[in-house]
Parts: structure tokens; sequence; C-alpha cells
């Protein structure tokens, strides 16, 4: 088996895992360790057992032998319900959204079922998709496929999620959507705030307001701060929580050289850069046959094959080889 690691705090453990079901053999000794504020993604053909790892990983199969860890805790043997008090969210394959609850129905029903506090969230969700908050009141089933899907993921964010699991999200969904998609669970991972493009524009806006009454000696250190926050903008979608981290750093040293100064502008600049990295990070595990999306958003990756894990490590270790040896039809 190929394979590439790096050490980082690991969110779920997948350990020489084996599932029958049927009396036929599925899984055949899966081991992967999914990386805490990571995305990972587990590939392969069809029929290799990708579905029936995630329904494992769900208390909806029972293993035969092997082990799950989740943050430091065996759920090998917890019911299904448990695990999403833990904080495991499911987005299904197909969707499976209830079709004759209203959109605001079928999110909020998941939180109201763990007696979770929403509105928070439902704010940042609708915000996320907007569609969601047009089409409140409007069936579910009267969604189209993509708005199914975006309502899936929505659902499953209700329940707080401090890792999201998704099957197949592309599938059958327009291209558009899609990029949103990719969009939204990169934002998840990183953590990010869901209008970051406007907080950049209101930050890069309020730094030049205070450049314009700064002390002289403030000037160069201001002027690089709003080189950085152009960039980001430049930068974005690709741009990373590590980015927004570092930027507050710059700003905590401009502030720094003048510690008397306790405008307003200052506190509004550092509250929009706060703003920016607040929200909580969700570690995502997804099941996806479609390649480019799977560059484009994964950290990592594991391939399945007759049951088994063939190749695993950081996306760009997925060579062409690899594609062709386990992925290409």
């Amino acid at each position: 088996m190929l394979t590439i690691s790096r050490i980082r705090e690991t969110m779920l453990r997948v350990e020489d895992l084996h599932v029958s079901i049927g009396g036929s053999r599925i899984l055949r000794g899966v081991t992967f360790h999914v990386p805490k504020n990571s995305i990972f993604c587990i590939m392969g053909r069809n029929g290799v057992g990708k579905t029936t790892t995630l329904k494992t990983l769900l208390g909806l199969y029972r293993p035969t032998s092997g082990r799950i860890v989740f943050k430091d805790q065996d759920i090998t043997h917890f019911l299904p319900e448990q695990r999403a008090r833990l904080g495991i969210g499911y987005v299904p394959q197909g969707r499976c959204i209830f079709p004759h609850l209203t959109v605001q129905e079928n999110l909020l029903i998941g939180a109201i079922a763990q007696g979770k506090s929403f509105q928070h969230t439902l704010k940042r969700i609708h915000s996320l998709f907007p569609i969601l908050y047009d089409f409140r009141n409007r069936k579910g089933g009267m969604l189209s496929g993509g708005q199914q899907q975006q309502l899936a993921i929505a659902r499953a964010l209700m329940t707080d999620p401090d890792l999201l699991v998704l099957d197949e999200p592309t599938e059958g969904i327009q291209p558009n959507i899609i990029d949103q998609i990719g969009d939204t669970i990169k934002l998840l991972q990183r953590g990010s705030h869901h209008d970051e493009i406007g907080l950049l524009t209101q930050i890069s806006s309020l730094i030049k307001k205070q450049r314009a009454t700064a002390q002289a000696h403030l000037v160069d250190s201001l002027d690089e701060l709003h080189q950085l926050v152009i960039s980001l903008e430049r930068s974005y979608p690709q741009t990373k929580r590590e980015d927004y981290l570092h930027l507050a750093q710059l700003f905590a040293q401009v502030r720094s050289l003048c510690p008397s100064d306790g405008s307003s502008l200052g506190e509004q600049i550092a509250e929009a850069i706060a703003k920016l990295h607040a929200e909580k990070r969700v570690t995502i595990l997804l099941v996806e046959q479609y390649l480019d999306f799977c560059r484009e958003i994964a950290d990592q990756f594991a391939i399945l094959d007759r049951g088994t894990v063939a190749a695993k490590g950081h996306i760009t270790s997925l060579t062409d080889q690899i594609i062709k040896d386990y992925l290409a039809v």
C-alpha cells in the first residue's frame, strides 16, 4: 500500500476495520486517520466499500473486528444517536431530506432533537446558503436537486458537528452548485466568516481612514497592513486560516507601536479581523468520485480497492499512476 503521512492531531481513527454484510466480506482491514481540521476524501471505483465505510463509522453497520476512535474515545460499539451527540454530522447519498416538511422545519428538526441552541447557526446557514432563507417556507420536496443538497448539508450543520461526513455531495448536482458546496466546505474547515470578502473590504477601508490621521511613525506599518489585506482579497477563496491569523498578529504589532491608541477605528479593525477566523472549525470526511473536486478541496485522501485501503496520503501525493491503477474505469 502506498502512503505518505504527516503528524497532526487526529479527529478520527479507523483501525483494521472488517465488516461483513449478509455473509459477504465487504471491508477487509480498512485503516486510516483523519487529522483534526482537515478535509479528508475517500475515493474508489463503484462497489469497493466506500459507503459501507461511512455507514460503519456512523453505527449503521456493526464491524466484525477493528476499532473506530473519535476525539480519542472508542465509539466502535456506540449507537448512531450516541455518535451524533458526540459531534458527528451526516449528509447521506441521495440527500434524504424530509419532502413534506418545509425547508425551515428540515433545518430545525436536528437541532431541536439534540436540544441545542440554533439561532447563531441558523443565521450562519442562511448566509452560507441564501436560497434556503428565500425558500424557508417551501416544502423540501419542491426544491431542485442542488437546493436539496444544500439543505441536507445545512441540516447536518444545525447539529453543530465537529466532524461532518458527506457521501457523494456532488452527485447529480449542476456545476455552479458544486462550486458553492466546495467553497462552503473549505470555509467550514478553516472556521472563516461567511462574508470574508465583505469583511476584508471593510478592513481595507478602515485602515485607509486610520492612516489618514495616524502618527508619522505608523504610516509605513499601516501601508504594509493594507497591502496584506489587498493580497488576501485577491487570493480569495484560496486564503487560509493562517493568513488571517498573520493579519491579526501584524495589526497587533501596529497597535503596540502606539499603546495609547484606543480609537474607535482601531477597535473596529480589530473586531473585523477577529471575525475572519472566529467561527468553529469543522473536520470534513467525504466520499467522492469527482476527482477534480477532491483535488481542489481535500488535504488528505484514501483510496479503497476491494474493501481495503490501496493508497493514502496528502492530496499532492495522488499521482497519475495511482489514478490509473485504482480510479480509472
